[in-house]
């Protein structure tokens, strides 16, 4: 290749793949335009549906990459760039931040490097002041179209959210339905090739199956996100409480009446959402996960749900981990869960011929259940933006406090309140009028055993189990004396033996 030919390198974005250029037409354009002025064209970085304004969210990782090739040597042709000029296909490709882009035009400065725009067909030279007035001035202009049109979309997505209109790209499941005539988009409706793998979700998560055991089925399925990719834990959580799936509109903390239909049940969406929502729920190792008693067994001094733990010589213990309480896990799931003929204390009182009556409550779209969980969604969302909020002086900061204080306090009631009128569908599936219940409980997954673990061993049934210090040294100790069934969450006196 002579010294006297110049290399050139292009920029392609693409922030609406509805309305804006294509990145296949941006590349066509600019190697015509390279075929015109004898430039070799090297590799083109390429950002897809990524937008350069100052409200944009994602990172454009090309643009990035193309800032870090430039300062990787003295000129543009000595560094990784390699090259001698920068082609866009219009100058609003590199950037629509006036900060950014005078950035960006004095690196170009510095190492030598000019760009063409191809839609002025004109090349142009950041050294000098003339070509970059002319260069600054249209990032100015575009980045003035970029507040119109994010103030525009501002004040338009509350109303459509009203409306119960659909915004944005459609969820993995649903596709976009746009008027032939205007291309505006009307509806959403249930995509036929992945529509079922949002439900078969949903299925399994009512059921009581852990996201974790969810990815793994999954990945044997073959199902693939729309990247794909196989799903990960993180992406079906996001998935399990997407509103748009029961055909609600959801918008800063407020659910809406959506114009579509869902492709989940009414009832189901909630009992799940119910579900990954609960804090309760959480749990602070993949250990804990895999036993059952661990979501409703307490440290009877410290107030705490114990863990299990598998001490020396291989021996299974349930242990707090503040203060270091422990008992053997075998006697106690014995003494709580039992055997096939002998059930212990959780599953005989749910083998009580009335228990599915006790258990049932109102269902998910109950009018009172419906009720709670509007009021809920919006103190969650007031709560947030106290959470977010800052004050200017102390006075402020104290009164934010406090009015976080007090709105923490109304969700947690309304919370609690929400519990009390809804009763996973996981857990009545093992209590359901002729099932063997300890069948039924070694048949469950283990989400739904924490589930019911959870509610029956709650002051509300049962009773808390909270395990005491042992009344004596040794390893001959009686479970029983070491458990008390609390039917308050306010921890009582506990004996510290010795």
């Amino acid at each position: 290749m002579s010294d006297g030919i110049l290399l050139a390198r292009e920029y392609r974005r693409l922030s609406d793949k509805k309305g804006g250029t294509s990145l296949e037409d941006q590349g066509e354009d600019n190697k015509a335009a390279a075929d015109e002025n004898d430039w070799d064209l090297g590799e083109p970085y390429i950002d897809d549906g990524l937008s350069a304004s100052r409200y944009a969210r994602k990172r454009r990782d090309d643009f990035d990459q193309l800032v870090a090739d430039l300062e990787s040597g003295p000129t543009g042709r000595e560094s990784r760039f390699g090259a001698d000029i920068l082609m866009l296909w219009e100058s609003s490709r590199g950037s629509r931040r006036v900060g950014e882009w005078v950035s960006f035009i004095e690196l170009c400065e510095t190492k030598r490097v000019r760009i063409w725009v191809t839609t002025h067909e004109r090349l142009y030279d950041p050294a000098n002041g003339r070509d970059r007035k002319a260069l600054i001035d249209d990032a100015v202009d575009s980045e003035y179209e970029s507040y119109k049109t994010h103030r525009r979309v501002s004040r338009t997505a509350p109303r459509e959210a009203r409306r119960g209109r659909p915004h944005g790209k459609a969820p993995y499941g649903l596709m976009p339905v746009y008027d032939v005539a205007t291309g505006k988009l009307i509806t959403w409706t249930a995509d036929p090739d992945r529509a079922h793998v949002i439900q078969e979700l949903f299925e399994r998560l009512e059921e009581g199956h852990s996201f974790a055991a969810i990815e793994r089925a999954f990945l044997l399925a073959g199902y693939l996100n729309k990247s794909g990719r196989p799903f990960t834990h993180g992406h079906l959580r996001r998935l399990a409480v997407t509103h748009a799936y029961a055909g609600l509109r959801y918008y800063k903390g407020t659910v809406y009446e959506g114009t579509w239909d869902g492709i989940v049940p009414r009832p189901r969406f909630w009992n799940v959402y119910r579900l990954v929502t609960d804090s309760s729920r959480i749990t602070t190792s993949r250990t804990a996960a895999a036993h059952a008693l661990t979501a409703g067994l307490w440290c009877g001094r410290c107030d705490t749900l114990l863990s299990f733990r598998m001490e020396k010589e291989r021996k299974p213990v349930y242990r707090c981990k503040q203060c270091g309480i422990k008992i053997q896990r075998a006697p106690v799931d014995e003494l709580i869960i039992g055997k096939p003929k002998d059930l212990g204390i959780l599953l005989a009182y749910l083998a009580r011929d009335d228990i599915y009556d006790v258990l049932r409550a109102p269902g998910s779209d109950d009018a009172a259940v419906r009720e709670v969980r509007d009021d809920l969604a919006r103190l969650r969302a007031e709560r947030d933006e106290l959470r977010n909020a800052t004050g200017a002086t102390l006075a402020e900061v104290r009164l934010l406090a406090n009015s976080l204080q007090v709105k923490e306090a109304e969700v947690s009631a309304l919370e609690a309140r929400e519990r009390e009128l809804t009763v996973p569908a996981s857990v009545l599936s093992i209590v359901q009028p002729g099932l063997d219940v300890w069948q039924s409980w070694r048949d469950a997954p283990i989400g739904a055993r924490r589930a019911t673990v959870r509610l029956i061993m709650s002051p509300r049934y049962l009773g808390r189990a909270c395990i005491l210090p042992s009344p004596r040294p040794g390893r001959n100790q009686v479970v029983a004396e070491r458990l008390e069934w609390r039917h308050t969450n306010v921890p009582s006196p506990v004996p510290r033996w010795t």
